[in-house]
C-alpha cells in the first residue's frame, strides 16, 4: 500500500479500529518491496502488536527515512489490510494520516519483533539510546564550563545543534556585551572562552554545532590578545586555543594568529594538540610562515 492518503482528521484511534479485524501481519525490510522476516497468524500476537501500536500523537511531522520494516496486516479471509512502517521506536508511518504519529510506547513493537527473531531494529534503536545518553553527557559538561554570565543562554547554545546553524549577529551582539561587562579584560575574556572551548568533545570539525559557540566569540578578539592568552594559558585553557585554532571556519584567519604567537606560545600549542595528525598540521603552518 502506498503512503499518503487523506487525513483522517487527526484521529488517533483511527489506525486501530482498522486492526480491529487484522487476523495475521507479514513483517518485511524496506523500502518497496523486500524480503518477508517473518509471518504471524497467531491471534494472541497480533493482538498483542495492534496494542503495541497504540498512538500518543500526531505533531505533524514526517521521518526522512524509509522506516526500519513494513507491517501488512491481513484479515482472517487473508485479505491485505493495510501496511503500516515503524520509524525508530517512536513513530509509525500510515496512509491515514498525512503524517507520523508517535507511538505511545514505540519499543514494545521492536520487542514484539525481536521476540520473533526480527533483532535489528530493537538492536539499532538501543545503540541509538546510548548515543543519545552519551551526547547528553557530553553536552552536560560542556554547560558546566559556560561562563557564568552566560549560563542563562544555556539552552539557547544547546538548541543551535537543533536548527543547524550558530548564533545569530544580533544574539552574538547581546550575548558578547554581557562578557565584556564580565571581563573587561581581553586577555582575561580569551581565556574564559578557551576554557569553555576545550570542553567540546567533537572532532575538530563537523563537532555538535553548538561547540562551535565559544569560537563564535573568539572570533571577535584581537589576535595579539590571543596570543597573549596563549603565553598565559593553563592546559585546559591551551587546548582550547588548539580547537579553536584547528576549528573550519578559523582557517580564514589561522595565518594571522599564528604569526601573532610567541615561540612560547607556538610550542605550547603543539603540545597540546590532541592527536599526532593534528600537530602536523600545525607544524606545516607555523613552517610556512618562515
Amino acid at each position: 500500500m502506498g503512503f499518503g492518503g487523506e487525513s483522517t482528521g487527526g484521529d488517533l484511534d483511527a489506525l486501530d479500529r482498522v486492526l480491529a479485524d487484522a487476523r495475521g501481519v507479514r513483517v518485511r525490510e524496506m523500502p518497496g518491496d523486500s524480503a518477508t522476516l517473518l509471518v504471524e497468524r497467531d491471534p494472541v500476537a497480533v493482538r498483542a502488536l495492534r496494542e503495541a501500536l497504540r498512538i500518543a500523537d500526531l505533531p505533524g511531522f514526517v521521518c526522512m527515512c524509509w522506516g526500519d520494516v513494513a507491517l501488512d496486516f491481513f484479515d482472517a479471509a487473508e485479505r491485505a489490510l493495510t501496511t503500516v512502517t515503524l520509524h525508530h521506536g517512536y513513530s509509525v508511518r500510515w496512509n491515514g494520516w498525512p503524517q507520523d504519529a508517535l507511538l505511545a510506547d514505540g519499543v514494545r513493537s521492536l520487542e514484539w519483533l525481536a521476540v520473533r527473531g526480527v533483532f535489528v531494529p530493537l538492536r539499532e534503536y538501543r545503540a541509538a539510546e546510548q548515543r543519545q545518553a552519551e551526547a547528553d553527557r557530553t553536552a552536560r559538561r560542556w554547560v558546566a564550563e559556560i561562563p557564568d554570565p552566560l549560563t542563562p543562554y544555556a539552552s539557547l547554545f544547546l538548541d543551535t545543534s537543533s536548527t543547524g546553524g550558530g548564533l545569530t549577529n544580533p544574539q552574538i551582539t547581546e550575548v558578547r556585551a554581557l562578557l565584556v561587562t564580565a571581563y573587561p579584560n581581553p586577555v582575561d575574556r580569551i581565556l574564559r572562552l578557551c576554557t569553555w572551548n576545550a570542553a567540546g568533545t567533537g572532532a575538530y570539525s563537523g563537532y555538535p554545532v553548538h561547540e562551535r559557540i565559544p569560537s563564535q566569540f573568539l572570533d571577535l578578539e584581537q589576535r595579539f590578545d590571543f596570543a597573549h592568552a596563549v603565553d598565559l594559558a593553563d592546559p585546559r585553557a591551551t587546548a582550547g586555543a588548539v580547537r579553536y585554532l584547528l576549528s573550519w571556519d578559523t582557517r580564514k584567519r589561522l595565518a594571522a594568529l599564528l604569526s601573532a604567537l610567541s615561540p612560547t606560545g607556538r610550542h605550547k600549542i603543539l603540545a597540546h594538540a590532541r592527536d599526532a595528525e593534528s600537530r602536523r598540521w600545525l607544524q606545516r603552518r607555523i613552517a610556512g610562515l618562515q
